[in-house]
C-alpha cells in the first residue's frame, strides 16, 4: 500500500496506475487530467476520483495543485471494508470508476486528513499500525460510496452484487462460522433474498457455498502441511477435532486421515513400464 500527499508546487505532478491496485485520488485545489480508457478527463478540485483494480492509466496534476493519492492492494482493501447493512452498497459502488465526484472544501480536507494519517502510520510502522490503516481506509471507502451516483446510494443491491459481496464475506469469515442470518444482516438484506441470489448464481445454498470453502481450505492443509488433524480443526474454527472430522467426512465422503493418505499415495510415481525395472 502507498499513500502520498502533495502540496502546491511549481512543477506538474504525474501518477501512473496499473491493474494491480485500487486508487483514490483527492484534490483539495487545482486541476489536472485523468487519462483512462483512451480518453482524457478534466479534473478541477475539490473532487474525489476512485479507480478500481484492473484499470490502467495516469493522472497529470498542474502546478499549484494540492491533494493526495492512495494505492490499495485488494488484500488490504478487503479487511477494511465497512461491515453492517452498507457493506453490499459500498462493494457495489467501488466496483466501477468514480471520475471526479465533487467535494466541499471541508470534505476534501477531512478525507486528506485520513490519507495523511495512513501515510504516517505506514512510515512509523508502530504496533497496531495495520489496524489504524484499516480504520482510516474504511472511512475513505464510506466517502467513496457516499459520493458515488445518488441512484446507487438509494437502490437495493443487485443480485450480482449480493453474490459477489457474499463470496467476499465468506473468504473473510468462513473460519469464524458466521450464521446465514449474520451474513444477510451484514449485507443489509433478508435471508430469503440472500438464499435466492446465491442459489440462482451458484446452484447451491449459502450454507453449501460456505461448507465447500471450508472443505477446500481443510483439504489444502491436509495435503500441503504436516499439521495434525486437531491443529487443522482449530485453525478452521472448529471447537474440537471430532466435530471437524465428522464435518469433513460428511462433505468429502472420507475422513481427514484417509484424505491425507490418498493424497500422499497419489503423489507417488507409479512405474507402469517393464523397462523401468532394474
Amino acid at each position: 500500500m502507498e499513500a502520498r500527499l502533495w502540496k502546491a508546487s511549481l512543477q506538474r505532478a504525474e501518477w501512473t496506475f496499473s491493474r494491480g491496485q485500487n486508487h483514490i485520488f483527492l484534490l483539495r485545489s487545482g486541476s489536472g487530467i485523468l487519462r483512462l480508457g483512451g480518453r482524457d478527463i478534466s479534473l478541477l478540485g475539490p473532487l474525489l476520483v476512485w479507480i478500481p483494480l484492473g484499470e490502467v492509466g495516469s493522472s497529470i496534476f498542474d502546478a499549484g495543485t494540492e491533494g493526495g493519492v492512495l494505492a490499495i492492494p485488494d488484500d488490504i482493501l478487503g479487511p477494511a471494508m465497512p461491515s453492517g447493512a452498507v457493506f453490499a452498497r459500498v462493494r457495489e459502488a467501488i466496483a466501477r470508476p468514480i471520475l471526479g465526484a465533487r467535494l466541499s472544501p471541508a470534505d476534501a480536507q477531512r478525507y486528506l486528513t485520513n490519507v495523511s494519517s495512513i501515510e504516517q502510520e505506514l512510515q512509523a510502522d508502530l504496533p497496531g499500525a495495520q489496524e489504524a490503516v484499516r480504520h482510516h481506509l474504511a472511512l475513505l471507502l464510506l466517502a467513496v460510496w457516499r459520493h458515488s451516483e445518488p441512484a446507487a446510494q438509494q437502490s437495493q443491491p443487485s443480485p450480482r452484487a449480493i453474490v459477489r459481496s457474499f463470496l467476499h464475506l465468506v473468504e473473510l469469515h468462513a473460519r469464524e462460522h458466521w450464521t446465514i442470518p449474520r451474513y444477510a444482516a451484514t449485507l443489509g438484506i433478508s435471508t430469503d433474498r440472500l438464499n435466492t441470489a446465491v442459489r440462482r448464481a451458484t446452484g447451491r445454498t449459502p450454507a453449501a457455498v460456505i461448507h465447500r470453502r471450508i472443505l477446500s481450505q481443510a483439504a489444502m492443509l491436509l495435503e500441503g502441511t504436516t499439521m495434525q488433524v486437531a491443529e487443522i480443526a482449530e485453525a478452521l474454527g472448529f471447537k474440537d477435532a471430532a466435530y471437524f472430522s465428522r464435518f469433513f467426512k460428511r462433505e468429502a465422503g472420507v475422513s481427514p486421515r484417509s484424505h491425507r493418505e490418498d493424497a500422499a499415495m497419489a503423489r507417488i510415481p507409479r512405474e507402469t513400464s517393464f523397462a523401468a525395472w532394474p
